[in-house]
């Protein structure tokens, strides 16, 4: 009889325990998949915002959470249209001109490279237009100096601007930098007011 009770005892033991070590392993699971659903503070790939203004200024992180640079889009000119006389803009084409703002914050004293082809426009149709050349005399190149791709020294800055070339009928809205491993937004186009055709 005692042997059967402590047969007994033992079997219950080892069912309460084989059911704790799977609560145990279910809510380990429950727990990385909340956790792996929630963003992280400093993700070196964070989530576009809703929406960034012209003058707001949108953080550039490494992927071990460092904050990088700055990225300031100063102003928005569109449709853009001084170009140098010998410069003929492609029929259909809208030009837009975009002055951009680069604060290297990097606390190793790196330089950072901002890679102007890594933008790129949006349009409200879901396509892509990355930067295009364009050519200005001298008195619009030094009131719209072009921004080049070298690198910015720690605690340097650098700004210029970045041409864009979309069709006439397409309307820009957005601005993205997307380097490897990111896709920042660093703002929201304002609309362009079109003439209404005529009658």
């Amino acid at each position: 009889m005692t042997n059967r009770i402590m047969a007994l005892v033992v079997a219950l033991g080892l069912v309460f325990g084989a059911t704790a070590v799977t609560a145990s392993r279910d809510t380990s699971v429950l727990m990385t998949q909340s956790d792996a659903a929630t963003p992280v503070a400093g993700n070196a790939t964070p989530s576009p915002r809703d929406d960034v203004a012209i003058g707001d200024t949108v953080v550039f992180v490494s992927e071990e959470g460092d904050d990088l640079a700055n990225i300031t889009v100063d102003e928005v000119i569109n449709p853009y249209a001084d170009f140098a006389e010998f410069f003929t803009p492609q029929e259909g084409l809208s030009f837009i001109a975009i002055g951009i703002t680069i604060e290297n914050l990097d606390a190793d004293d790196d330089a950072f490279q901002f890679l102007t082809f890594y933008t790129g426009i949006q349009t409200g149709d879901g396509l892509y237009y990355p930067p295009t050349t364009v050519f200005l005399d001298e008195e619009e190149a030094n009131t719209y100096p072009q921004l080049g791709n070298d690198p910015v020294a720690a605690g340097g800055s650098a700004s210029g601007y970045l041409f864009f070339a979309i069709p006439d009928d397409k309307d820009a809205v957005r601005l993205f930098y997307s380097p490897s491993g990111h896709l920042l937004l660093l703002a929201d186009l304002p609309a362009v007011e079109r003439e209404a055709p005529s009658a």
